[in-house]
């Protein structure tokens, strides 16, 4: 997905059609010459490099130019704004989607395994969760990953209306969860009980009070929120599956394999 930095860089731009262009610039599969002394894919795996290092605030066309051994008035030649770049090096590092796998499987098991996929993806790479999304995926590798997704929803039996909504839903509850358990911070979710403990009024808050010592309350509190994804995973699963079985015209899926 294109990605905006609105500082005021020389040739700044938020032209969908020449992020588009650029990211498919770096796509590895229609670029196959060797990699160029000074060229787009040097300067995006630069910065992907960077960014893995030290964060998103650390990147300036400044200093990947420094990183390059050039100024960054000679990267603007091959990479427009700040903003392209950022998007250029959300889609590269996003790489390709898991392979479906070689044995017989479900819709429904392959959807799991692309939310784990995409979930340890943001973890190893947290910056791309505070990249800005300004707009539907346009890159390579994001495209493939969206595919990836609606190919088993598709066969799931969800009609072509429901495709893009559910899989826009899905992907975008992991990346909001991810960057939730990024952002925590262990000491104060350690404490959270305690906190709540000490504060709640049963009579203001009857059903927080009722919860206490559950599971729910219990990860917020570890700051473990891996089981809130796969949780809210299995229910969002189980009512597509109802809702596919409760319309007779729907086709039932045969196992990929």
């Amino acid at each position: 997905m294109s990605r905006a930095d609105r500082s005021a860089r020389p040739g700044n731009s938020t032209d969908l059609g020449a992020v588009a262009d650029l990211l498919w610039r770096t796509d590895p599969e229609r670029v196959a010459e060797p990699r160029p002394r000074l060229g787009v894919r040097l300067i995006v795996d630069t910065a992907v490099a960077l960014a893995d290092a030290e964060g998103l605030d650390a990147l300036s066309m400044q200093r990947v130019g420094s990183e390059l051994g050039c100024s960054a008035m000679a990267l603007y030649r091959h990479v427009p704004s700040k903003d392209q770049l950022v998007a250029a090096m959300v889609d590269t590092a996003t790489g390709r989607p898991p392979a479906p796998p070689s044995s017989p499987t479900t819709w429904r098991a392959e959807v799991e395994a692309w939310v784990e996929a995409l979930w340890g993806l943001y973890l190893g790479h947290p910056w791309m969760l505070r990249a800005p999304t300004s707009s539907a995926p346009v890159g390579p590798n994001e495209l493939a990953w969206f595919e990836a997704l609606l190919s088993p929803l598709h066969r799931g039996g969800l009609d072509r209306g429901e495709l893009i909504p559910i899989a826009t839903f899905v992907s975008s509850a992991v990346r909001d969860l991810a960057r939730v358990a990024t952002e925590l911070d262990p000491a104060g979710a350690a404490a959270y009980g305690e906190v709540l403990a000490r504060r709640l009024d049963p009579a203001r808050f009857p059903t927080l009070c009722s919860l206490a010592g559950e599971e729910g309350l219990d990860e917020a509190e570890d700051g473990d929120v891996t089981p809130i994804v796969r949780h809210g995973m299995r229910y969002l699963l189980d009512g597509i599956e109802a809702r596919v079985e409760s319309t007779p015209v729907r086709r039932k899926e045969e196992p990929r394999g």
